[in-house]
């Protein structure tokens, strides 16, 4: 099945879905990051992180977020958030810090 064209409330909604389906495995899907290379670390909308050893690491909302672009403060659209207990769903949002 094609899909659309996706706005950020698309990608929201999508992720809230799959995070009520399986709490745990979005969770650690959300919450892993990767190391990366500079080129991508570099790039102009995917936002990459760094480690506490100084490399660049990516995780898949950087990715999400780099499909929708950055604001000029460097803040994505898509913000997740981690409640206490893993059990319970990550909840996906539009960062209110999202200046356009």
């Amino acid at each position: 099945m094609k899909t659309k064209s996706i706005t950020p409330q698309d990608a929201i909604a999508l992720l809230n879905e799959a995070s009520t389906l399986d709490p745990v495995a979005i969770r650690t899907l959300v919450g892993r990051r990767v190391p990366c290379n500079y080129p991508l670390a570099d790039h102009p909308t995917i936002l990459v992180g760094v480690s506490e050893n100084g490399h660049p690491e990516v995780g898949v909302l950087g990715i999400i977020n780099g499909l929708f672009g950055l604001d000029v403060n460097v803040h994505g659209v898509v913000i997740a958030e981690f409640p206490d207990d893993p059990s319970e769903p990550v909840m996906f949002s539009l960062n209110p810090n999202f200046e356009e």
